[in-house]
């Protein structure tokens, strides 16, 4: 049980944006109240006292995350994120509001900031899954268009989705679908599940004419090939789980 006869520490920040009193906390700042620039700051003691079940929730959360330790390869959520199949590294911070949800926003080249409910992972999951997919769409998808215009391959669509076994997939009417999950992969095993994909809007099976096919554009698709049994290997645990 909160302890009402604890204060809790704040910090007032005026915004001229604020249009309403709000709450933010984080590890590293604390908690802080912000207000509009014609707020009357007696009234914030009232506000903090209010949400004192919610902040001290939050603060618990924190202090667990301090103790247990935050593994980006275990099922935690992740403080930074290597997309090694797109060169690319972003670190993750996490801010609690009292707002409804979660927001996601890119505060500059490299860096996340998630706000709002942090303390639910399961949603801080989906949110970050929400983005990886989106990357994946503006950084794939492209790459997979480049792929093809050289080599002379045509589809009729390309979509980015979250799959638990499969790395990519082609139907017979030529639409390919890529995993999200390989921007976690080596570049070379990107383009290897690229290839696979694209040699399959000519042979939709995986006759010796398939792989003869596969060859002429990868001529190591058979180490990338074994390599691709390990390659969940590369997928950190936070994204895995389901």
């Amino acid at each position: 049980m909160p302890d009402p006869s604890q204060q809790i520490p704040y910090t007032i920040r005026v915004s001229h944006r604020a249009k309403h009193a709000r709450l933010k906390l984080s590890p590293h700042e604390g908690l802080i109240v912000v207000i509009p620039q014609r707020f009357d700051k007696k009234r914030v003691p009232e506000l903090v006292e209010s949400r004192r079940e919610w902040i001290t929730k939050v603060q618990g959360t924190f202090e667990q995350r301090r103790l247990e330790g935050v593994s980006d390869t275990g099922k935690a959520l992740p403080s930074r994120i290597e997309l090694n199949g797109i060169g690319e590294a972003w670190s993750v911070s996490y801010r609690a509001e009292d707002r409804t949800g979660v927001l996601l926003r890119e505060v500059s080249e490299g860096e996340l900031l998630l706000a709002g409910l942090v303390h639910d992972e399961a949603l801080c999951r989906r949110v970050l899954e929400s983005w990886l997919k989106r990357r994946a769409g503006r950084k794939l998808v492209p790459q997979l268009e480049r792929l093809a215009t050289i080599h002379g391959f045509t589809y009729s669509s390309v979509s980015v989705r979250k799959q638990r076994s499969r790395w990519g997939s082609c139907s017979s009417k030529g639409r390919i679908s890529l995993n999200l999950k390989l921007l976690f992969l080596p570049p070379l095993l990107v383009r290897y599940i690229m290839v696979h994909e694209l040699c399959h809007t000519l042979h939709m099976n995986h006759s010796s004419r398939y792989w003869g096919e596969v060859a002429r554009f990868d001529p190591d698709y058979a180490a990338n090939d074994r390599e691709m049994t390990h390659a969940w290997r590369f997928v950190p645990g936070w994204l895995a789980a389901e």
